[in-house]
C-alpha cells in the first residue's frame, strides 16, 4: 500500500457487528481500503487491532506504523483475488529456505546455524513427513518435489487475512519454514526471529552495525511480530 499524509477528520473510532462479520467506523464513515471495498473483518479481535491504530493516529494519519490496517488492506484488495498466485510466489520461499544454505566458514558460524535452525528442520521433517535438503554455500539445491507440494498445501486452509499475515512472515524472514513455525506457535516468537536474522546478527559482531542497519532491522522485527499477532488474532 502507497503510503500518504492525510488529516485526522475524525473524534471517535468504534468498532460494530454486522451480519457474521466486523466493521470499523471512524465517526459515523466506515472504514474502506484504499480500493474503496469495504473493509469487512473475520471477527472482533482484528478489528480491535486495526481500530487501536486508527485511534493511535494524532493530527496526521501515518500509514507506514498502521501494520494491522495494511494487512487487512492486503487481503481484501489483493490476497482475495489472487490467492493462487501468492500461494506459488511462496512455494518458492520453500524451494530456497534460508535454512537450507550454510556457511562453509568458520566453524563458529557453521555451529551456531546448527544450533538455531536444525531444531526447526527436524520439527517440519516430522510434522509433515517431509525430506529437505541442506547444503554448504550458495549453489542452488532443488528440494524434492513431494516435499513442497505438501509445504504449499499447508497455505490451502488459511483464510485471507491469514495468508496475507503469511506472506507478511516469509517475506520478512525468507523463511518458509520459520514463518510456518510462527504461525503454528512450535517455538517463542522471540526464538523464531533470532533465527531469521543470524547471519545479520553474526556480520554485526564481527564489523560493527551502523545505526541505518540498526533502524530498518529493527522496523522489520515490528513488523514480523505485528504480522505474528494479526495471523494468531484470526483463530
Amino acid at each position: 500500500m502507497k503510503a500518504k499524509i492525510r488529516k485526522v477528520f475524525w473524534k471517535s473510532v468504534s468498532v460494530k457487528k454486522e451480519s457474521n462479520y466486523y466493521v470499523v467506523y471512524l465517526d459515523k464513515h466506515l472504514l474502506k481500503t484504499p480500493a474503496q471495498s469495504l473493509l469487512k473483518l473475520p471477527n472482533r479481535k482484528i478489528a480491535n487491532l486495526v481500530a487501536n491504530e486508527w485511534l493511535e493516529q494524532e493530527k496526521e494519519i501515518d500509514y507506514k506504523n498502521m501494520l494491522a490496517n495494511n494487512l487487512a488492506n492486503l487481503a481484501i484488495d489483493k490476497v482475495r483475488h489472487e490467492k493462487l498466485e501468492i500461494r506459488n510466489l511462496l512455494k518458492d520461499y520453500a524451494q530456497t529456505d534460508l535454512l537450507y544454505y550454510r556457511s562453509e566458514k568458520p566453524k563458529e558460524l557453521i555451529d551456531k546455524q546448527a544450533l538455531l535452525w536444525d531444531p526447526f528442520l527436524k520439527w517440519i521433517n516430522e510434522r509433515y513427513n517431509v525430506s529437505l535438503k541442506v547444503t554448504h554455500g550458495v549453489m542452488p539445491i532443488d528440494q524434492p518435489k513431494k516435499s513442497l507440494d505438501c509445504l504449499k498445501s499447508q497455505m490451502n486452509k488459511m483464510s485471507i487475512f491469514q495468508l496475507a499475515s503469511f506472506h507478511e512472515l516469509v517475506k520478512i524472514s525468507g523463511s518458509f519454514i520459520l514463518s510456518l513455525a510462527a504461525v503454528e506457535k512450535i517455538m517463542n516468537p522471540e526464538k523464531i526471529w533470532e533465527a531469521a536474522v543470524l547471519d545479520e546478527n553474526w556480520q554485526s559482531s564481527l564489523w560493527g552495525e551502523d545505526d541505518e542497519q540498526k533502524i530498518n532491522l529493527n522496523l522489520k522485527k515490528i513488523a514480523f511480530f505485528k504480522a505474528f499477532e494479526v495471523y494468531h488474532s484470526l483463530s
